[in-house]
């Protein structure tokens, strides 16, 4: 929508990007997709504003909690069958898992401890990913200045693609360095959240900052809730903690999940645009 990209260009070339988070709003996922859609530019123009002023939004009940449940199952299920791996984002590059430990810390852009799952548009379709997730990226998309189906037709050889990654923190050791990321080709980071605290794990899990004081959301957030807010907000995620007081449904599930939905550059780029760790 080209007046919505505008109004973005206009904000940015006049104030300096956020790096703090101002406060946290909560929205219906109907009400919000129903106001993108309509392209009620009263309300969008307002969320823009709140957003580049360091606002988060979280969107409440965006994807089904059913459907997540069944997909960390099939995840687990998935990492059993298959071994960790990496591939470079170049053409015919398959979808995979990795385990980045210890000692794969320091290869990636920020220090992250984590399990991984990539899943690219050109392979097969294995988990209904794109059926269940689409619909509201698409509204974030039109957010955030593209067009709904932006990227959508890329391949590698387009240099920028959309990619959802599905992580998993380990307990007591998973969690990544605080970071942001460059607002170039997706201005809205948007995750997908896959657990709940109090239900899944105790303590730890996703921060902002405030005046340099962690500020930890967690608190906010269902199952199936979708947050977005500017790249340039600096964020990390804690350790998490599972005490014998959380009664766990399904020991294979037990912990922290998350899902990214973003559009990076492949490896086919020159110097390539990435997430930075906060120096």
């Amino acid at each position: 929508m080209k007046n919505i990209k505008s109004f973005w260009t206009s904000l940015e070339s006049n104030k300096k990007n956020p790096s703090d988070l101002k406060k946290i709003n909560k929205i219906n996922s109907d009400l919000f997709i129903k106001k993108i859609k309509s392209k009620n530019q009263l309300f969008i123009k307002k969320m823009i504003a709140g957003l580049y002023a360091g606002e988060v939004y979280i969107i409440k009940n965006a994807i089904s909690k059913q459907y997540i449940n069944k997909l960390k199952l099939n995840l687990v299920d998935y990492s059993k069958k298959n071994n960790s791996s990496f591939y470079k984002m170049l053409e015919k590059c398959p979808n995979y898992w990795i385990r980045q430990d210890e000692k794969l810390k320091k290869k990636y852009s920020f220090m992250a401890i984590r399990d991984s799952y990539y899943f690219f548009r050109w392979n097969k379709e294995d988990f209904k990913i794109w059926k269940n997730f689409d619909n509201i990226w698409g509204c974030i998309k039109l957010l955030g200045g593209l067009k709904h189906n932006e990227f959508k037709k890329n391949t590698p050889k387009n240099i920028v693609v959309d990619r959802v990654q599905v992580v998993r923190y380990p307990k007591m050791t998973g969690r990544t360095e605080p970071h942001v990321h460059d607002p170039i080709h997706q201005r809205l980071i948007i995750g997908v959240y896959m657990s709940k605290m109090g239900k899944d794990f105790s303590s730890g899990g996703s921060y902002l900052f405030k005046k340099n004081k962690k500020i930890n959301g967690e608190t906010h957030i269902d199952i199936g809730d979708v947050g977005i807010f500017y790249a340039t907000l600096k964020h990390g995620v804690d350790p998490v903690r599972i005490e014998k007081k959380i009664q766990i449904k399904n020991e294979l599930t037990k912990g922290r999940w998350w899902c990214g939905l973003y559009s990076p550059e492949s490896d086919y780029a020159v110097d390539r645009h990435t997430s930075s760790p906060i120096k």
